[in-house]
């Protein structure tokens, strides 16, 4: 099955929606019974919450404060450190590869230059975790070189088609997210120059 097919079947989508919908709501009960419940869930339904807040964020026709919102909350699941929000590290590894497949399809799909940088920021930040050498426990291929075999190629890919013509706004954004994971990730990106070609080069991101 399609990825993002087969993670709207694990999850109620429209339960999702009401959710950010309830946590951005101005009445003080409905917000805190919205909050309860998420926090309840980021303990005792990790892979759920991270699924179904992903499959908002990638939901063209949700309105885009909404996936906003999810693509903030998202970032602070899969970023790590705050162990009391870091869900991501508790989910399934089958889920952890669907999430990650997700974003990159996602990333690539998305029409709006504003949620399109919002994945790119849940992208960049679960990089940091999946992608560290010091702690190779979040690899998404354990004993391979690189935590996310499947990120640069797509980002090349993406920044080689965008550079020629295709989408002005998706170079911007795939430019951006290069620059973020560049910090863990200048070793691959540097060996992998020869594959990107001219494109990191003109856009001044590679020193000598």
């Amino acid at each position: 099955a399609h990825p993002a097919a087969a993670m709207a079947a694990q999850v109620d989508k429209a339960k999702f929606l009401e959710l950010l919908g309830a946590l951005g709501n101005p009445d003080n009960s409905t917000r805190q019974k919205a909050e309860t419940w998420y926090q309840q869930a980021k303990q005792a339904e990790p892979d759920s919450l991270l699924i179904g807040l992903l499959a908002v964020l990638a939901a063209t026709e949700a309105q885009e404060s909404i996936r906003r919102h999810a693509g903030v909350l998202l970032r602070q699941l899969v970023t790590s450190g705050h162990e009391k929000d870091f869900v991501y590290a508790r989910c399934a590894q089958a889920h952890q590869q669907q999430v990650a497949a997700e974003l990159l399809r996602a990333f690539e799909a998305e029409p709006s230059p504003k949620i399109q940088a919002t994945i790119g920021d849940v992208i960049s930040k679960l990089t940091e975790y999946v992608c560290n050498k010091e702690d190779p426990r979040g690899s998404l291929a354990p004993g391979s070189a690189c935590g996310w075999p499947a990120l640069l190629p797509h980002l090349f890919r993406l920044a080689d088609s965008a550079a020629a013509g295709a989408q002005p706004a998706g170079c911007e954004a795939t430019m951006r997210l290069l620059v973020d994971v560049m910090p863990t990730l200048k070793n691959e990106i540097v060996g992998a120059k020869q594959e990107l070609g001219h494109v990191l080069q003109d856009a001044g991101l590679l020193g000598p």
